[in-house]
């Protein structure tokens, strides 16, 4: 999974219609509420993707998610 392919799934979690971009601020995110990151949390369990859950809630925007992930584009 590359970057763009994550940002797809995390919208489709959030149910957000608009495409999400990297410099995007969280708080700016409607969805990005207490509900979206359950949704975010059980998505990332389906791709086996961990992160620490204190860590989840320090990040500022999406670049900072992705980061979390791990997930990289070569």
């Amino acid at each position: 999974m590359n970057v763009k392919e994550l940002l797809i799934v995390v919208a489709e979690a959030l149910e957000y219609e608009d495409e999400l971009h990297l410099d995007q601020k969280i708080e700016d995110i409607e969805e990005w509420d207490s509900l979206g990151v359950l949704s975010i949390v059980s998505m990332m369990d389906d791709l086996k993707i961990s992160v620490n859950l204190e860590d989840l809630e320090e990040i500022k925007t999406v670049e900072d998610f992705v980061k979390l992930t791990g997930i990289l584009d070569d």
